[in-house]
């Protein structure tokens, strides 16, 4: 069947694309295994315009199109699937955080036919085998669908062994268009799903099928192929929390040591480490192991935001957490959120002393978002915020 997978662009994002879609890149990857001819759009390309996209709707000709969401770019998705409509007979398919937290909204929706909730490596396949064969689709988890006077959602699939998915083929995607600050692609990478933690404006936790990781060999061998392949040294980490278990990081860097990897590439915790986690002993180790910078989920500078928003750490824990990764040779990024619970203008404000004082080498001043589904989102509801 002909496929085409869609990112649709997140309407905070004024910038170019630097990586592929990792998700969407294990999607794909699940789809083009199984025979099926697949095409990616990933619309925070330059080129990618919504008459581009049109273009290639009417000249590919899709079974189905399949969109990725988030909340902040289901506006742009609603207008790619009217055109969609008006150039096809494809049927869409929604999938992606947003779909998982709230599937029942988008079947809801005269422009979606079926949903696809948490992992969907398999439950994808395995939908289009029956559909194609015109045998019932109706049991096949993560599923949700239409009948006749209802809609269904199947519980999601869970992939409990993360090491039998294949890695991701980046030949889907038009790599030469992807640039980061250095003219290079950055490779994303996911050592793990999930987080065992539950911050109170987080979706993880509701998104992800609990903690699971890959084994260190595994990530490596990924790390190396990739390398091998398109001969690009950056890579980017992108685990909702890289080092739950500390052993586990040490042992990723150690196996990246012994095949000479670091020496070879560079690397960067792009998403999420819980300064409740570092310790000079592992930042050290990964600095060694090619690695340059550390995102720390800070999120506030005040220990009764932290407490109110359930986050795992304290201020004192993330001044050692940045002390011990600067000992060891790393740079600091860290996202602080106004907005959250408890927070104050005074309390925000000494934010900007507190970056200074500490020395984080790129602070990222966020709004709160309370997306739909989290706790953080229920909050606001009730407090009238």
């Amino acid at each position: 069947m002909r496929i085409i997978l869609c990112y649709p662009r997140d309407i905070a994002e004024n910038y170019e694309a630097k990586r592929p879609v990792l998700g969407l890149g294990y999607i794909a990857t699940a789809l083009h295994n199984s025979n099926h001819l697949v095409k990616v759009l990933d619309m925070r390309l330059s080129s990618h315009t919504d008459e581009y996209f049109r273009h290639v709707v009417k000249e590919f000709k899709p079974d189905f199109v399949g969109f990725s969401l988030v909340a902040l770019s289901l506006d742009h998705a609603y207008r790619l699937s009217k055109i969609v409509r008006e150039e096809s007979k494809a049927k869409i398919i929604a999938a992606g955080p947003e779909v998982t937290l709230l599937p029942q909204k988008f079947l809801n929706r005269p422009d979606v036919d079926f949903v696809v909730v948490g992992e969907g490596e398999y439950t994808f396949p395995l939908f289009l085998q029956a559909y194609q064969k015109g045998v019932d689709y109706s049991e096949i988890p993560g599923l949700g669908f239409k009948g006749t006077g209802f809609t269904k959602v199947n519980p999601p699939q869970v992939i409990a062994d993360l090491d039998a998915l294949p890695f991701p083929n980046w030949d889907l995607f038009p790599l030469e268009e992807y640039r980061s600050e250095i003219s290079k692609i950055k490779f994303p990478i996911m050592t793990s799903r999930g987080c065992p933690y539950t911050c109170k404006f987080c979706d993880s936790v509701k998104v992800n099928a609990g903690y699971r990781v890959r084994t260190p060999r595994n990530v490596v061998d990924e790390i190396e192929a990739v390398y091998n392949k398109y001969h690009n040294r950056n890579f980017q980490i992108l685990d909702d929390n890289f080092a739950i278990y500390k052993q586990r990081a040490i042992d990723i860097c150690d196996e990246l040591i012994a095949r000479g990897l670091h020496k070879k590439i560079t690397w960067v915790i792009g998403q999420g480490f819980s300064p409740s986690k570092g310790s000079y002993e592992l930042f050290k180790k990964m600095k060694e192991a090619g690695c340059l910078v550390v995102y720390f989920g800070v999120e506030s500078a005040d220990d009764e935001v932290l407490r109110a928003i359930r986050k795992p750490h304290t201020v004192a824990q993330v001044r050692m957490a940045v002390k011990a990764a600067h000992d060891a040779g790393l740079l600091v990024k860290a996202p602080f959120i106004s907005g959250l619970p408890k927070s104050t203008y005074e309390k925000e404000k000494r934010y900007i002393t507190f970056f200074k004082e500490v020395g984080i080498d790129m602070p990222k001043m966020c709004q709160l978002v309370p997306f739909p589904g989290t706790d953080m989102y229920d909050w606001v509801k009730q407090n009238a915020r």
